[in-house]
């Protein structure tokens, strides 16, 4: 039977934003949302657009957030000029010609005729712009929702976060949903079928709770059988964070179903007989001269032929790269530190490292939909690993 995990209830106001957040959640209905909410943001009946939105989305079971979100996208910057442009469109339309831009014009205009040009202008370029927004929403939402039964997933393992705080909760779906590397690791076979997991570094425990999600459904028959390995059930997930914060998070959504230990990865508690180990994002934030005995460490609790999966960005990939390592500092000026200073290697010199610690090693590009120069080395320790100099 799964683990038990104690579910603490969300609040009012997170009830409240989590229904904004996920409802009218389809493709169609996304695209809708972005497609009609813009076509209120065009309209000229300012004033009216938060209850045209509402109702919209009552009648039509869309999202009012992103449909409210969409139609302030049309903000008072641009209004003006959005005005004027749907003025002269009614005019040409009603009388084939535009308002000639005089000081005489404004002097005689009529306020009826003013008026009329402006609802009909405004009527043709809602549905206009929101058609064209809808379709482009609609084209730009292909990649994500090609596997609604990993969308589900990932939604369901995200929602383990929802009594947190919304912050989890929206980081752990964006996550989930946006990067390839979890995808990656169901889909791939790596999975052993029994034994220890263990995610050195795991943050929040997304990968983890991605795992444990993927076990529960299988367990209650959810799981799609033709499409990937079912997920073990008898693996024992274990993860490490230094962060006692994203450490609490991770117990939180995990329960009894994984074992997280706050300590640093250079110093922990390893599991005995590692079956899979793995390190996201890691090495680059611990210091270079530390970085091979932690992966010696490692290795020397790792099964012959079990597996280690490093993600790590590509030092030599150029413009992607910097992208990767102007990420890394934002993040680390809003964690308080204002000095980061990152160890990043090539791929190369990674699996030099790697072979010099007896892995064979295979790498895979996983930045897929990102702009990020992510790649996964795939290691297999083959034998005794050696003790870094």
């Amino acid at each position: 039977m799964p683990s038990q995990r104690r579910v603490r209830a969300p609040s009012r106001l997170q009830r409240v934003i989590y229904t904004l957040r996920t409802e009218g959640g389809s493709r169609g209905q996304e695209a809708w949302a972005i497609g009609l909410g813009l076509a209120v943001g065009f309209s000229p009946f300012i004033g009216l657009h938060l209850g045209m939105c509402i109702a919209l989305g009552w009648l039509f079971g869309l999202n009012r957030l992103k449909l409210y979100l969409a139609a302030n996208l049309v903000n008072p910057l641009i209004m003006p000029g959005v005005l004027f442009a749907e003025v002269q469109l009614g005019s040409w339309l009603r009388r084939g010609d535009a308002y000639a831009l005089s000081s005489d014009t404004f002097s005689l205009m009529d306020p009826w005729h003013f008026g009329l040009d402006l609802v009909l202008g405004g009527m043709v370029l809602s549905i206009v712009g929101g058609l064209i927004a809808g379709v482009i929403t609609y084209a730009a939402l292909g990649r994500r929702y090609r596997d609604s039964s990993f969308t589900r997933l990932t939604a369901a393992a995200a929602d383990r976060y929802l009594g947190t705080s919304l912050t989890a909760w929206e980081f752990a779906r964006a996550k989930l949903r946006g990067d390839p590397v979890y995808r990656a690791v169901l889909a791939s076979g790596w999975l052993p079928a029994s034994g220890a997991l263990v995610d050195v570094g795991c943050g929040p425990g997304l990968l983890l709770a991605l795992l444990a999600q993927a076990t529960e459904d299988t367990h209650e028959g959810r799981w799609p059988p033709d499409r990937w390995p079912a997920p073990p059930a008898e693996l024992r997930l274990h993860g490490i964070e230094l962060r006692p914060r994203a450490a609490d998070l991770a117990r939180y959504a995990l329960g009894d179903a994984a074992d997280i230990q706050t300590a640093d990865a250079r110093e922990a508690r390893l599991p005995e007989a590692i079956d899979l180990a793995i390190m996201f994002d890691v090495l680059h934030l611990i210091d270079r001269p530390s970085q091979g005995p932690l992966i010696a460490r490692i290795a020397a609790a790792m099964r012959p032929g079990a597996i280690l999966l490093v993600r790590e960005a590509d030092a030599a990939a150029g413009w992607r790269f910097r992208v990767v390592r102007l990420g890394n500092r934002i993040t680390a000026l809003f964690r308080g530190r204002w000095r980061p200073t990152f160890a990043f290697r090539t791929v190369a010199e990674w699996q030099a490292e790697l072979a010099g610690l007896g892995f064979d090693v295979s790498a895979a590009p996983m930045g897929e939909g990102t702009p990020f120069a992510n790649v996964l080395l795939v290691a297999r320790r083959q034998r005794q690993s050696t003790t870094a100099s």
